[in-house]
């Protein structure tokens, strides 16, 4: 399997304008034998945000930046594809409100009708409901559509066999084939308003599908329900670095040593070494912590997650360098393949592992964070050294006189008296 850095691609892509709600994404239609099938490739910007955002390509190429809204018909069905390796870790999901169970919002399951619908769908098992697949075979039983699968009433929607491939490692994941997600959502249903993609895994990862008429026009303007949370942004230091929320640190900084790396050359591995500095000084400060509420998980928390946010961003930092190019992510002979494939590990793995963290603190009713602040007492120069020196020595020497005089005096005075 072929990957041209197939990352930093994505990431230059993701400087294209969004679709809008006015004019949603549309994805690559066919009709045959009176049955339309369309088409949305899926893959994934990592370096849009702490997280990263998904990607779409439809009818007319690359939908255009990240999370873009989506027009889809009803009556038709869709495929989404997630067989781009940036994929991994990002099972897609669809529900009627942001992020899904993870918010917790309903998800589209046979048996959950959507919000103002008056369909009955729940009572025969038969409500939308996404239909995952692995290799063109489907996982479950239920079906609403006979494009994949004889019609069938049933709670399995292949979910269960689907999502947990996602957490295999990533070369074992890439092995098992190409993963795809059906889709069909009924001319006859009455369900009007938005509905969501989202990630299973990680949370504020949510885009807006919009139904679309024949035309490709959404059939209702407002976006209902709203999604509540902004999209992350990258600061022009952090695009810099293929980073995320490291603006503030960079050296100097009273709280960080003057340097991490040192003998740091020009180019790509100097820019690499800088990136590192500062977010070795993000980590530093975000592990001087108070014990918050008395709590040793608390404490664990907040020390582990800036360890693991520093993992992430030395790994996103590494893949944008350009210095660990990679052609085929199954290639153990390739020194950088291999390093990819570790950070692939890491980046995903660890951004879920910080989220559950986080909300092992919220459970605790911990802080989010409890920092403390530690200064770094700055180096003194050889100057002020020198100075300091030439001081004792000034002292030193006026003891002495002092000591000498002293001894004189006392010598004389000895020999009046004799």
């Amino acid at each position: 399997m072929k990957f041209q850095s197939i990352f930093l691609a994505i990431a230059l892509a993701a400087k294209a304008k969004a679709n809008s709600s006015e004019a949603p994404c549309l994805a690559k239609c066919f009709t045959q034998g009176g049955v339309e099938t369309c088409t949305f490739k899926v893959s994934r910007d990592q370096f849009a945000s702490s997280l990263g955002y998904y990607k779409f390509e439809g009818a007319d190429g690359d939908c255009g930046g990240t999370n873009p809204v989506l027009g889809v018909k009803k009556g038709a069905t869709y495929l989404f594809e997630q067989d781009d390796p940036s994929n991994y870790y990002h099972a897609l999901g669809f529900a009627y409100g942001q992020d899904g169970a993870l918010n917790p919002n309903p998800e589209l399951e046979p048996s959950i009708v959507g919000p103002g619908s008056s369909s009955k769908c729940d009572e025969t098992l038969n409500c939308p409901a996404p239909m995952y697949r692995l290799n063109g075979k489907y996982l479950g039983d239920y079906s609403n559509n006979p494009v994949i699968t004889d019609v069938k009433a049933d709670e399995n929607f292949g979910l269960d066999d689907y999502e947990p491939e996602f957490f295999y490692p990533l070369l074992d994941w890439i092995g098992a084939g190409t993963y795809d997600v059906a889709l069909l959502y009924p001319e006859d249903n009455d369900f009007e308003q938005d509905f969501f993609y989202f990630c299973h895994i990680h949370q504020f990862m949510t885009g807006r599908i919009k139904f679309v008429d024949a035309e490709g026009k959404p059939t209702s303007a407002e976006d209902k329900p709203e999604i509540t949370y902004d999209y992350e942004v990258p600061s022009a230091y952090d695009e810099s670095c293929g980073t995320f929320g490291l603006e503030e640190f960079q050296l100097p900084n009273r709280q960080c040593p003057e340097k991490f790396v040192c003998d740091r050359p020009d180019g790509p591995v100097g820019k690499f070494a800088e990136c590192i500095d500062t977010m070795n000084c993000a980590m530093t400060i975000g592990m001087t912590t108070n014990v918050n509420d008395d709590n040793a998980i608390c404490l664990f928390n907040h020390q582990m997650i800036p360890h693991h946010e520093n993992a992430v961003n030395m790994c996103k930092a590494l893949l944008i360098s350009g210095e660990a190019v990679c052609d085929d992510l199954e290639d153990e002979d390739s020194s950088a393949c291999v390093v990819n494939v570790i950070c692939q590990e890491i980046i995903n793995v660890q951004n879920a592992q910080i989220q559950t963290m986080r909300g092992v603190l919220e459970e605790l009713k911990c802080d989010e964070t409890d920092d403390c602040v530690v200064r770094i007492a700055p180096k003194k120069s050889k100057k002020a050294k020198e100075q300091k020196s030439s001081k004792k020595f000034k002292s030193s020497s006026s003891s002495s006189s002092s000591s000498s005089s002293s001894s004189s005096s006392s010598s004389s005075k000895s020999e009046k008296r004799l």
